[in-house]
């Protein structure tokens, strides 16, 4: 229906235009002029009332299709013609805000009546003028007649572009009543999806909804602060367990420590003393062959010497009776040499027995320090390793210190614990070195000892080489079972030291693990917390803020 009457309007204005510019064609150039201007007025006006109308028809259909839900304003908006956006938006979310009117065709309508009326005083001023010329050139009353014809009928004309005027803007002022009837149609409809399908957007809804939301955060909060009270009692336990249960394992761990060292130690006394007496035993067997075997020689070349001397003195004085003189000189002779040739070779063979001997107890005394020397090292660098992993819990419990202030005084007292045990730990490897340097000291002055008898022995009785073969021959043996059972203790040694250090790298896993997961659930707990607080504090500024707005809003009223 407004469309039809829109339509009718401009059709009736346009005609308006048609019938009187048709009249001026070849009469009157101005009033043909006038016409034409009011004419270009009339089209401006009329195209502005169409974009107006086309923008108020895209609003109607965006609202008859707005979806259902709808999730954010955004995905309905670019709907709405580019024009309408910002005014929507405003009207839609502060419910307040006027869409935008008309510009140019309250103005022109006014504009259309004054030229009209322009055009219509130019004429008449033009037909005045020859009016006062006829008169004033003609003095018969039939010429003046025949010559006011003219102007007269002029003076009709002149008015058209009054009648134009008027009548153009009579529809134009229809067109634009019935335009701005559609936008207010539009407009109805625009607050009445405010109020049901926009409703979610608008500052009072997000109002309400902030005050619901701080009532449901203020019902929430006791229960907040009651389970973040639980937490906390429950971490504290936590910890208290954690606590108890690990200074009961590193108790346990230090006595099964004490306890080890000290059968260590026992083992090694015992595989030292076992040792040195097979040593000394498997010396003596291993030297005895030698010694029998050099006595051996010596009888059998001595039975061999006297065999031959014997028999070659029985020839010479069976042949020759008369040199019994030269022949005894010079057996006398060779005897003697024979005598000094067999004792210088047992004094060879004795010095060669001497330097085996020596040789073998100087490789004993070697093989046996390169073990000694690597067991006082063991035992020198397990204090040093527990005191370098006593130091890194120091730094690490200091860190934690400092991030937690509430265990400080818990924490203080297990490290005093800690050190007290690692001193204990440190004391019974200390006296466990003691230990290993007197066994190695003892067994050192025992192996002196036994070379100096065994030389003293050699030297002195060598008569009695095959006893003390014997001798060293078990001293040689119970020396190769003392580097056996040495060996074994330092392997064993070894294996305790290699013990205490995982169990020390295990208690610092989970001092490392337990301060994690402590720091962490404190900073979950302070995450949490802060949100609150922030949630809190921003919903209160918003409500402050809209307090404020409102309450300027009087104010403003009031001033206007």
């Amino acid at each position: 229906m407004n469309r039809f009457f829109f339509a009718a309007a401009f059709a009736l204005g346009l005609a308006s235009l048609a019938w009187v510019g048709l009249g001026f064609i070849g009469t009157s150039a101005l009033a043909l002029a006038m016409t034409a201007l009011i004419g270009a007025a009339y089209l401006v006006g009329a195209h502005e009332l169409q974009r107006h109308r086309q923008a108020s028809a895209g609003l109607a259909r965006a609202l008859a299709e707005v979806p259902q839900p709808l999730a954010a304003l955004d995905d309905w908006l670019p709907r709405v013609p580019a024009a309408l956006q910002a005014a929507v938006r405003q009207r839609i979310e502060t419910e307040r805000g006027a869409l935008p009117g008309l510009a140019l065709t309250p103005y022109l309508i006014g504009l259309l009546v004054m030229l009209g009326m322009l055009g219509t005083f130019l004429g008449m001023v033009i037909t005045f003028k020859g009016v006062v010329f006829t008169l004033e050139g003609s003095a018969d009353l039939q010429a003046i007649r025949t010559a006011l014809a003219a102007p007269i009928k002029g003076l009709g004309l002149a008015f058209g572009t009054s009648v134009v005027g008027v009548a153009t803007s009579a529809m134009l002022g229809l067109m634009s009543a019935i335009a701005r009837r559609e936008r207010a149609e539009a407009l109805r409809l625009l607050d009445a999806r405010v109020a049901t399908h926009f409703r979610a957007f608008s500052l009072a809804h997000q109002r309400q909804a902030t005050v619901d939301a701080l009532q449901q955060q203020a019902q929430l909060l006791p229960a907040v602060v009651a389970q973040l009270q639980a937490l906390v009692a429950q971490v504290e336990q936590r910890g208290q367990r954690l606590d108890e249960d690990l200074l009961a394992r590193q108790g346990a761990f230090l006595d099964r420590a004490d306890a080890a060292y000290r059968e260590l130690a026992r083992s090694v006394e015992q595989s030292l003393r076992q040792g040195l007496e097979a040593g000394a035993r498997a010396a003596g067997e291993n030297l005895t062959p030698v010694v029998s075997a050099a006595m051996a020689g010596m009888a059998q070349d001595t039975t061999r010497l006297h065999e031959r001397l014997a028999h070659e003195a029985a020839q010479l004085q069976a042949r020759v009776s008369a040199t019994v003189a030269e022949q005894v000189q010079a057996l006398a002779d060779r005897f003697d040499a024979r005598g000094e040739a067999a004792l210088q070779r047992l004094g060879e063979q004795q010095a060669a027995f001497n330097a085996q001997a020596g040789a073998q107890l100087e490789q004993l005394g070697q093989a046996l320090e390169a073990p000694m020397a690597r067991l006082i090292d063991s035992a020198t660098e397990a204090p040093r390793a527990a005191a370098e992993v006593m130091a890194q819990l120091r730094r690490e419990l200091g860190q934690l210190d400092e991030r937690d202030q509430a265990a400080l005084q818990e924490r203080a007292t297990l490290m005093q614990q800690i050190d007290a045990l690692l001193q204990r730990v440190q004391q019974t490897t200390d006296g466990q070195r003691a230990a290993i340097e007197t066994l190695v000291g003892s067994a050192g002055a025992v192996l002196d000892q036994m070379g100096r008898q065994f030389a003293d022995t050699v030297g002195a009785q060598a008569v009695h080489a095959e006893d003390v073969a014997a001798r060293i021959q078990t001293s040689a043996t119970g020396l190769a079972q003392l580097g056996e059972h040495f060996g074994q203790g330092v392997q064993r040694f070894s294996d305790s030291n290699q013990a205490l250090m995982h169990s020390l790298q295990a208690i610092q896993n989970a001092l490392a693990q337990s301060m994690a997961r402590s720091d962490e659930q404190l900073a979950y707990y302070v995450a949490q917390a802060r949100e609150v607080v922030d949630l809190s504090i921003s919903a209160q500024q918003g409500i402050v803020e809209d307090l404020r707005r409102l309450r300027s809003q009087p104010d403003t009223r009031k001033a206007a």
